[in-house]
């Protein structure tokens, strides 16, 4: 008996042990896998901060729908997206251009709000998870509420003849530089044209065009709106950029002369 009440006795003890080496190893691996999760979120939240900065002009959220409020501007990302991001090099940078398209959008659009008499009462943005592009905006055009229909068709006439002298304009200007006869001329025919681009056509049309035809005020924009917008932008800057070239190519070779 005493040898069983030994052997019981250390059974026991063993075993009393045990269960407390493995709550111990249980306690040690949640722990784990806490600190690991904060350590994740904490370089998620870091990395969205710097995305934010792409984008000042609107708020930079992370989630899984576009917001739904009714006032304010927004970037809603989603967090898969985020996460596919930070594992491929060409993905960031697709989506950073996107992001930065989005800034660059939401200034234009104000502008030719401004311009047009119009007022952005709202503009939400997402990226979806597969990096696909949505936006709702509404406008507000309040001058154009208090007119009769009669006045309304005439505004809208004339928004219209604004846009065709403006690309008469545009092309009153290809032909300056078609008729530059020396290359002082030609240069500076191309700086005053670099000078006038510097918001891209096809992206002022598009965005004018969705003001303007918009029901309630309600715009929507999608991946293929946006993708037009951005090749329109880099497409000025190109521009830009060789004019400016081309400026300081022609200064050198009159200095040397």
């Amino acid at each position: 008996m005493e040898i069983t009440n030994n052997y019981s006795n250390y059974v026991a003890q063993s075993m009393a042990g045990s269960n407390a080496t493995d709550g111990t190893k249980k306690k040690e691996t949640e722990k784990t896998q806490e600190t690991t999760e904060s350590n994740e979120a904490k370089s998620t939240t870091e990395y969205a901060n710097k995305l934010a900065k792409l984008v000042p002009s609107v708020k930079f959220r992370v989630g899984n729908a576009c917001v739904s409020d009714k006032s304010g501007k927004s970037l809603t990302v989603n967090p898969k997206l985020l996460e596919k991001m930070q594992n491929d090099p060409q993905k960031e940078k697709d989506m950073k251009d996107m992001i930065k398209g989005v800034e660059s959008m939401s200034k234009l659009a104000k502008s030719i709000a401004k311009a047009t008499g119009w007022t952005i009462v709202y503009q939400h943005s997402y990226i979806d998870e597969n990096g696909k592009y949505h936006c709702r905006m509404q406008t507000r055009n309040d001058g154009m509420l208090k007119l009769s229909d009669k006045l309304r068709e005439e505004r809208k006439k004339n928004s219209e003849k604004l846009l065709e002298r403006s690309k008469e304009k545009a092309a009153d200007k290809e032909e300056e530089l078609l008729e530059a006869t020396t290359e002082k001329q030609l240069l500076e025919a191309e700086a005053e044209k670099a000078e006038e681009d510097k918001t891209s056509d096809k992206a002022e049309q598009l965005l004018m065009n969705k003001i303007e035809n918009s029901e309630d005020g309600i715009i929507y924009l999608n991946d293929e709106d946006m993708k037009t917008i951005m090749d329109s932008i880099k497409e000025d800057s190109a521009k830009q950029t060789a004019a400016k070239d081309t400026i300081t190519v022609g200064a050198n070779l009159d200095l040397q002369v």
